[in-house]
């Protein structure tokens, strides 16, 4: 390496030092997460054409159905990396109003219901009827979400969403027919206070969950998440304790 080229290289470092790379990232999320709702909405558009042409409402082909359901993951987890910087540049405004439970998971299944089909898997919901409770709609919305998604990857034929108060929390599930949570997830019982980026599995969304649940407190009393196996449908649990 010549001098100059030396002498550039350092002079390019010296330039990259000027740069907030956590603020070039989180736009370049921002991006990214743009773009792929105009892909997604795209593809939309792409079945409701088929199902118009076809004249029937038959399950969407696989392929396009796998992408969406791909994109929608990516999506997703975008999302929860913009919100975990968000949170960590503070201050963050949380939205926390009385709303009623049963219109948001009716809102979260008719939006999972889609991908569910083209993998088989039913999904349902058993909301008492008036319940309400304090919480933040984009954030819990979020972590359910991520809980259906991960349901998905291990159910066999169902999945349920459901929501009670228990012992002054409200408890919201997310159940499946699977074989459970492994062991080294159970460990922790979902109570993650970092991320590990050692292993090929960070284990973002259950982080992004656990700070979503702990950012609603109630007189010194946060929410948490835990995850338990034996569900009424045999397989795990993802339960979401509000205050």
């Amino acid at each position: 390496m010549t001098s100059q080229e030396g002498k550039r290289q350092i002079a390019t470092r010296g330039e990259l030092d000027a740069i907030d790379f956590a603020a070039l990232f989180a736009a370049q999320i921002h991006d990214l997460k743009n773009l792929l709702f105009l892909l997604l909405n795209s593809l939309d558009e792409t079945l409701n054409n088929y199902h118009a042409s076809s004249g029937t409402n038959d399950e969407e082909p696989s392929n396009l159905a796998l992408l969406k359901y791909n994109g929608q993951l990516i999506n997703d987890k975008l999302i929860q990396m913009l919100s975990l910087f968000r949170f960590a540049q503070g201050p963050y405004v949380i939205d926390i109003a009385y709303r009623p439970v049963e219109d948001l998971i009716e809102e979260v299944v008719a939006e999972a219901k889609p991908l569910l089909g083209a993998r088989s898997i039913a999904i349902s919901s058993d909301v008492e009827t008036g319940l309400c409770w304090f919480f933040d709609r984009d954030l819990v919305a979020g972590v359910l979400n991520n809980a259906i998604h991960n349901a998905l990857q291990c159910a066999k034929s169902e999945i349920r969403l459901s929501a009670a108060v228990e012992n002054g929390f409200l408890a919201i599930r997310v159940e499946d027919d699977g074989d459970g949570f492994p062991q080294e997830i159970m460990e922790n019982g979902g109570r993650m206070k970092s991320l590990d980026l050692s292993g090929g599995k960070t284990g973002l969304g259950l982080y992004f969950s656990s700070v979503c649940a702990r950012l609603h407190t109630n007189k010194d009393n946060p929410g948490r998440i835990a995850l338990s196996n034996g569900s009424s449908l045999g397989g795990a649990v993802f339960t979401l304790l509000l205050p």
